[in-house]
């Protein structure tokens, strides 16, 4: 199957800006910065999930699907653009969210499920080690009921996904040459994988010189998200019949910023959300895009960049995630500890 002939949604508003960070690079005394504004894409409060779920959705089509299953972490952006692009096909939706039991449900909805909540998807929270069965289980159930149920894994990070943002380098590209720029670098967070593989791809593909630098999110170690970044790679260059030869070299990912475990709050986060919002009047969550900020922001403060080098720091959205960490951001900018770095719908506060 060839990239042109995929089966694809038209969801995105694109291309999606590129704004150069003037104030941001002058605080840090860095290279030149650029956003690549996915948060822009249009779909729910965007990101970067709404990419891959023109293709996903494009296949769903394809199998007539009525009803989509998918989940992830309990406050998921990911689940929040599914719902959306389902309900605009006129499909029904089951989220399968992890969290610290079987059947949590907060006494307060904000952020990301605040949203789940009022698009109306039905929503089943279990314990990580439980997700599978209940997966399984809700495919059965709905199939047993005569429906057609699609099932979108990996949160999107499967081979028709990847090519959503080999697109987006494609699309890239482009925009710098009209800038007439030369990047060097993009920094982007790194988590189910599909972002990473897909913009390495478009970037060796379009034999660019672009150096893809990723900010785990926390959900593996280094080791295990490169050996996943490369396998998604060597998958979606089967699928998409690409003659690009792609190495683990080519893979770069650094895991201290993320915190001890996925979503978990770290200073460095907070630091990043605050200088970005400060400086640019950008806002950041701390799952991702907090992790990608503060990688890029230390790696400047190292030396890494050189000066006339042209970083692109990819947004790849998640707002509405800033709001469950109202606690600890308030804290850091009052000058306090964190009060805590564990979320409570984390399955790591089982631990705490």
């Amino acid at each position: 199957m060839k990239w042109s002939t995929l089966p694809r949604v038209r969801f995105a508003h694109l291309p999606t800006p590129l704004q150069e960070l003037r104030n941001l690079a002058k605080v840090l005394r860095g290279p030149r910065i650029f956003v690549k504004r996915d948060d822009m894409t249009g779909l729910a409060l965007g990101g970067n999930k709404t990419r891959k779920l023109e293709y996903l959705m494009g296949d769903a089509l394809r199998h007539k699907a009525n009803y989509i299953v998918t989940g992830a972490g309990f406050q998921s952006n990911w689940c929040t653009q599914s719902v959306a692009a389902a309900h605009k096909l006129g499909m029904k939706v089951v989220l399968i969210k992890f969290a610290p039991k079987d059947g949590y449900d907060p006494q307060d909805y904000d952020g990301n499920h605040l949203l789940h909540f009022l698009m109306g998807a039905e929503i089943k929270t279990v314990r990580l080690e439980n997700v599978q069965k209940a997966q399984d289980e809700t495919m059965e159930e709905l199939k047993a009921e005569g429906h057609r149920p699609y099932l979108l894994t990996a949160a999107g990070s499967t081979p028709p996904g990847v090519a959503g943002y080999a697109n987006c380098m494609l699309e890239l590209v482009s925009q710098a040459i009209d800038l007439g720029i030369d990047i060097n670098y993009l920094v982007h967070a790194t988590g189910s994988g599909g972002t990473q593989a897909g913009l390495i791809i478009g970037a060796k593909a379009l034999k660019t010189n672009i150096k893809v630098i990723g900010s785990t999110t926390g959900s593996r170690p280094k080791d295990q998200q490169i050996e996943k970044v490369i396998t998604l790679i060597d998958e979606s260059l089967k699928f998409l019949k690409f003659d690009v030869k792609i190495t683990e070299d080519d893979i770069v990912v650094y895991e201290k910023y993320a915190g001890a475990g996925y979503g978990f709050m770290t200073e460095s986060k907070a630091e990043a959300i605050k200088i970005v919002a400060e400086t640019e009047g950008l806002f950041l969550d701390p799952v991702y895009t907090g992790s990608a900020m503060a990688c890029l922001i230390d790696l400047c403060r190292e030396g890494f960049f050189k000066r006339d080098d042209v970083v692109v720091f990819l947004h790849t959205g998640g707002s509405a995630a800033l709001f469950p960490y109202k606690t600890p951001l308030k804290d850091y900018a009052l000058g306090g500890t964190l009060s805590w770095t564990v979320p409570p719908w984390s399955p790591g506060s089982l631990q705490q």
